[in-house]
């Protein structure tokens, strides 16, 4: 009888016991050289201490092998390590499944360092779990560079937001080109300072420019306390709505509030001869087209006939008055009061009734 005894008389020789001690020396300097750090558990004992750490641990967090040997690797965690990616890796270890998490750990001298640390459990022969090897890289640098780039991301969001509004930046990033909507129903208001033409000839433009930036900046202060929507300023006259983006039931009251306001709040401001100031405001309500057109230099604006009426109404009113068409006095007059001005030349559309709104009612 024959038997092929080769590759059992290689394996015992001294050749292959050569190969062997020549292939673990090369994945021991290997290990060695790695610029991850590589740690070895042992989990059959108490607390799973550490019984291996490569150079480059020692080069990661700045603890040698002798100071860390036979003690758990939780000495990396400090009070601003993540509870949650923590629980995460204990969960792991106890169902003995591979894991990676990301963790705020600490070095020796205290500083801290972000840990992406990837956990594997080892089984023996019989199925028994017998260890972990972790595999830690510091990812300090694209962690920063990361929250950079979150950081100039929220800053251009914000400055987004102060030239639209959210539900328009939302939709403008989800598609290009023109976005419009029709609104059944919204309020309009315009606002002008009475006598501005002349203040601009007694003011430096610097001085006249500080002065309206703090009348709008009260106006603007205004339209978010009230829920309303700043549409834009052009020269010394103040445009906004309420009713969209998102439509609501209560544009028209909200509106007439914060004309109210305005009243109230541009008697804080005097001229350079100590004269109070005075606004003259034009209010309706009606179907509206609102959106963003154009590719550049984005803008959100309001178009439709009811747009041009409130325009007319400022124009057409009187110094320190809040004139309102019967569209607007229709949606407020048990909330409000009125005093009916009377039949009036609107340019564009002829003899229409309007009146002065004076006050809410208590």
């Amino acid at each position: 009888m024959a038997h092929d005894v080769t590759e059992s008389n290689w394996r015992g020789s001294q050749a292959y016991r050569k190969g062997v001690q020549e292939t673990v020396k090369l994945r021991d300097q290997a290990i060695a050289a790695s610029s991850v750090g590589i740690v070895i558990a042992d989990a059959r004992l108490p607390d799973m201490p550490l019984i291996y750490v490569n150079p480059a641990f020692e080069r990661i967090t700045g603890y040698s092998d002798a100071e860390v040997l036979g003690y758990n690797c939780r000495f990396l965690q400090g009070k601003d390590t993540s509870q949650p990616a923590v629980d995460q890796l204990r969960a792991a270890i106890k169902a003995g499944e591979n894991c990676t998490v990301t963790l705020l750990n600490y070095r020796k001298d205290g500083t801290p360092f972000w840990n992406e640390l990837t956990l594997s459990p080892i089984y023996d022969d019989g199925n028994n779990l017998t260890h972990f090897v972790g595999i830690q890289s510091d990812i300090s640098d694209r962690i920063k560079a990361e929250q950079a780039l979150r950081l100039e991301q929220e800053k251009s969001e914000r400055l987004l937001l102060n030239i639209l509004p959210k539900p328009i930046v939302d939709q403008l990033k989800q598609f290009e080109g023109s976005l419009a909507q029709q609104f059944t129903e919204a309020t309009i208001l315009f606002a002008d300072i009475v006598g501005f033409t002349q203040l601009s000839a007694q003011m430096s433009p610097l001085e006249l420019l500080n002065l309206l930036n703090q009348i709008f900046s009260v106006f603007d202060k205004l339209a978010e306390k009230h829920g309303i929507e700043k549409i834009k300023t052009i020269g010394d006259a103040y445009m906004a709505v309420a009713g969209l983006p998102v439509a609501n039931d209560h544009h028209a009251e909200a509106i007439a509030q914060m004309a109210l306001d305005m009243q109230q709040a541009i008697q804080q401001f005097k001229t350079p001869q100590g004269e109070p100031f005075q606004i003259r405001i034009g209010i309706n309500t009606g179907l509206v087209v609102a959106g963003v057109i154009g590719i550049k230099k984005f803008s959100y604006d309001l178009w439709g006939d009811a747009v041009n009426v409130a325009s007319r109404m400022e124009s057409s009113g009187l110094p320190g008055k809040i004139q309102v068409t019967a569209a607007t006095k229709e949606r407020l007059q048990d909330k409000y009061i009125f005093e009916q001005r009377g039949v009036i030349a609107v340019k564009g559309k002829g003899e229409m009734i309007n009146y002065w709104l004076v006050g809410k009612q208590k």
